[in-house]
């Protein structure tokens, strides 16, 4: 796959939330376009940055997430999903160091565990368990996090076919929905990622049920808070077919 945005800058002595910000929408940019090769690049960058103050945390958890991203996007030979989905365990683990209450870090490596436990047949036990312990936890504390929420639908749907599970699913993203439109104050500004993914996996939850024109709607939207670079509009004309 070509190389399609900027190779990493070289690392910093230590990022602010400012840093992180861009960080994060350079995350969601090379995943929109599918670029595996840069998520890792950029996972493996931000595995030795540090980050002063309220970033210190967020660095390890953008580290995780950009492994992640490359894991779900898993076209690339040259790459092994264990090895990216090793790494955004450990990040996270390192973010939850020095925030033991990041609960967006949590789902996170409930949300690893739960892609290794779906693509990986000898990981299935050992993996979705602990995937399911994770996800409880993060939910736990911190409920109203839409990003838990929603990393907790997608598990779901990824693992297990049947309706019951993505009846959850479906709450789950309707819940991480109105969370991200009607954010709680106080709440921090990092990270803020997901909208337009709930959007898309809600959708995804929706066709499954055979509920097509609801799940155009919600590709939609999707699109409309996706990147003009985004792959949603090709979803969209597949599902009017």
């Amino acid at each position: 796959m070509l190389l399609l945005i900027a190779a990493p800058a070289a690392a910093s002595a230590a990022l602010s939330m400012a840093d992180l910000a861009d960080r994060e929408a350079v995350i969601e940019h090379a995943s929109h376009v599918g670029d595996v090769r840069y998520l890792d690049a950029l996972s493996r960058e931000l595995s030795e940055e540090k980050g002063r103050g309220a970033a210190a945390p967020l660095v390890p958890y953008y580290a995780a997430l950009a492994s992640h991203r490359a894991a779900e996007l898993d076209d690339d030979i040259d790459f092994n999903v264990g090895v990216l989905l090793d790494r955004c365990i450990e990040n996270a683990r390192a973010a939850l160091k020095i925030d033991e209450t990041l609960a967006d870090a949590m789902a996170l490596i409930g949300a690893c565990h739960g892609l290794a436990a779906s693509r990986q047949p000898l990981s299935v036990i050992i993996a979705g368990n602990f995937s399911a312990r994770e996800l409880k936890r993060a939910i736990a504390l911190e409920p109203e996090n839409p990003r838990v929420r929603m990393l907790n639908a997608v598990t779901l749907l990824r693992r297990f076919e049947d309706r019951t599970r993505r009846v959850q699913a479906r709450a789950d993203l309707v819940a991480a929905i109105a969370a991200f439109e009607r954010p709680e104050p106080g709440q921090p500004e990092l990270p803020s990622w997901g909208e337009e993914h709930a959007h898309a996996w809600l959708a995804e939850a929706l066709r499954l049920d055979g509920d097509l024109q609801a799940a155009r709607d919600h590709l939609e939207q999707s699109r409309l808070l996706s990147p003009p670079s985004s792959r949603v509009p090709a979803r969209i004309t597949a599902l009017a077919r």
